[in-house]
């Protein structure tokens, strides 16, 4: 779709204001993709056990992340490197109204659904969970309605309108209300479930931690966003916020999930480990007839903590696992070749 430079571009444009937001959403949205890569590789490597549902889960946000970071970079290249200097090319809209509003209401509807998932695991009730995934839906349906309105106005300036508006709205304010609920009552089923062991008790605050920490940061950069958009409706200055919310969303589901991983001699581990003799290409376990002077001898000695925790889903007649590592327990000097 072509369009003439006088009648897309404004004659009081300020360059730095569409350029600037755009440099610095997507250098926020490439170092919250390598965060999210770290993370899936964590996930990847400490808990093959997990439900393949849950690792589908994964994968496939991860696959839509990927997706989206491709396509902004393709966006990005045509504004500052094919299109450097046309101010159309700067305010044309490319695939934006795909990468932003279209996945991050598909990613966002995919996060909250785990959480409300978890909420029902808590509670043992599908009020609140059904409440959750309908404000979801809600968000996501105004997600698709900007990314439609989007696609037909096909350049930035035209965006203001009264549908947008009120679909970014909807989109926005669903999506903001959704995670304030989501951390109000993870958290507050959380504080119920101590079973009075000290380990439990550290799981449980660090899940409520992240709970908050994860909902409260989703919530501020959707309102963020949204009263942006509201405020400056001439600029892009919403684009920084509104870029990086699916990321946001993944990294958040994922740091959950890897909130089970524990780091072996830091800080808050309080368990007892096992000595291991360790080489550069295998691990050899110390045996009982091994003291810890000869497993020592020419071999450097790490620790493999083993923890393993698990809340019951008794209406599903299945375990909810909160803490598990890939590890390795092989008999003396036999490679270790097999996962737990």
């Amino acid at each position: 779709m072509d369009y003439n430079v006088s009648a897309a571009v404004p004659p009081s444009l300020r360059i730095v204001d569409f350029s600037g937001p755009l440099i610095i959403a997507v250098l926020l949205h490439w170092g919250l993709f390598g965060t999210l890569s770290v993370q899936i590789y964590l996930y990847y490597q400490a808990f093959p056990n997990d439900r393949p549902s849950t690792k589908c889960l994964v994968y496939i946000v991860y696959v839509i992340e990927l997706a989206q970071t491709i396509l902004m970079t393709h966006d990005i290249f045509l504004v500052f490197g094919a299109g450097f200097g046309n101010l159309v090319a700067l305010t044309k809209i490319y695939f934006d109204w795909l990468t932003v509003p279209v996945m991050s209401g598909v990613v966002a509807l995919i996060g909250q659904s785990f959480y409300a998932y978890r909420v029902y695991v808590l509670s043992e009730s599908w009020i609140i969970p059904l409440l959750i995934v309908v404000i979801s839906l809600t968000s996501t349906a105004g997600a698709f309605v900007t990314g439609a309105l989007s696609f037909q106005a096909g350049n930035i300036i035209r965006l203001n309108s009264r549908n947008t508006s009120v679909a970014v709205g909807v989109w926005c304010g669903a999506s903001a209300l959704s995670d304030v609920m989501i951390a109000i009552c993870m958290t507050y089923y959380l504080t119920k479930r101590d079973t009075g062991y000290r380990q439990t008790r550290v799981l449980i605050s660090k899940l409520i931690r992240l709970t908050i920490e994860t909902g409260s940061l989703t919530a501020v950069v959707v309102l963020t966003g949204l009263a942006l958009f509201f405020a400056f409706p001439s600029r892009t200055y919403y684009t920084a916020a509104a870029a990086i919310i699916p990321k946001l969303y993944a990294n958040s589901m994922l740091a959950v999930l890897n909130a089970r991983l524990q780091i072996l001699g830091g800080r808050g581990t309080s368990v007892s480990s096992i000595d291991m003799i360790s080489t550069p290409t295998y691990l050899h376990a110390a045996g009982p007839g091994v003291n810890a002077s000869e497993a020592r001898h020419g071999s450097t000695v790490s620790h493999v903590t083993i923890t393993r925790e698990v809340l019951s889903d008794r209406s599903l007649n299945e375990d909810i696992e909160l803490k598990g590592m890939r590890t390795h327990l092989p008999m003396r000097n036999a490679d270790i070749d097999s996962g737990v």
